[in-house]
């Protein structure tokens, strides 16, 4: 299992540096391109809401274990801008939406410290 994060600014600008890098991890890896892709929407969509409604700095999370790729954004607070019960009452054609279509597994962590992490995790294989 590898771990690995990368910190980021609040700014949109910053989004495409979030999806650059996961690119960049996943093709060190052999994750399958499909899986790639999927994993780079993923965050690309939880930087976007964290970016959008979080408190910075924030920070993306991706995670490598031998059936799944684990990614995440953990932010220092604000509101609880995921629910990882009801991605689908989420307006068509949202972020929430495409997470929950493309990951298995989701879901939010509130921290001690006051932030939190909102987490999908997407299977190797289908």
């Amino acid at each position: 299992m590898t771990r690995e994060s990368f910190e980021f600014e609040a700014e949109p600008a910053q989004i495409r540096l979030v999806r650059s890098w996961v690119r960049e991890r996943l093709a060190a890896g052999d994750v399958p391109a499909e899986v790639a892709a999927d994993v780079v929407l993923i965050t690309g969509e939880l930087a976007t809401n964290a970016v959008r409604h979080a408190a910075g700095p924030l920070r993306a999370l991706l995670i490598r274990a031998d059936a799944s790729v684990w990614v995440g954004v953990e932010d220092a607070g604000g509101s609880a801008w995921f629910d990882p019960v009801l991605p689908e009452a989420a307006p068509a054609g949202t972020g929430l939406t495409l997470v929950a279509a493309c990951s298995d597994r989701r879901g939010l962590f509130h921290r001690r410290d006051g932030g939190k992490t909102v987490w999908a995790e997407i299977p190797l294989a289908s």
